[in-house]
């Protein structure tokens, strides 16, 4: 099962109009939930987005979570090392990890802007590329790297 994640900024997935959210810098935080990818399919859907900016922004996304529960957390994206900054908490709906995993195209606010992540819900492997170069990760991922820090526009994760 694969999936597909927008970001901060304008989250824009075939056929999904754009979402315009606020771009912060630690004071936003997102809940997003995935689809299962269907027979055939390169990306899900987003099932249902939640961002918050300004006071308060964490607790009002950890509030939100419950609203994810239907789903599996499979990672949540940080913006800078060592998961600080603005996040985004990414669910499965169709529940954890398998081999075949999900796949993440993020928005161009995330490709720039992307340090590190944590992987969830069974994923203990992930796969990030960008423009200069790409990485395999095992586990938790506290810095991506020099050569996709702020450049990822592809990852995927699984259980391997």
């Amino acid at each position: 099962m694969l999936g597909v994640l927008g970001a901060v900024g304008a989250l824009t997935l075939s056929g999904s109009p754009a979402v315009a959210v606020g771009e912060g810098s630690g004071d936003t935080h997102c809940v997003t939930v995935v689809d299962g990818l269907e027979p055939g399919q390169k990306t899900s859907r987003v099932m249902s987005r939640k961002c918050f900016s300004g006071p308060g922004a964490a607790e009002r996304a950890d509030g939100a979570v419950s609203a994810a529960a239907a789903g599996t957390e499979l990672m949540i994206w940080s913006e800078h090392a060592n998961y600080g900054g603005v996040y985004d908490r990414i669910y499965g709906y169709d529940g954890p990890c398998d081999a075949a995993g999900y796949a993440f195209t993020p928005s161009t606010w995330w490709q720039q802007r992307l340090s590190s992540f944590q992987v969830h819900g069974g994923c203990n492997r992930s796969y990030a590329s960008g423009p200069r170069g790409n990485g395999s990760f095992y586990g938790q991922v506290p810095y991506v790297g020099n050569t996709l820090n702020d450049a990822v526009s592809y990852i995927k994760v699984w259980n391997g």
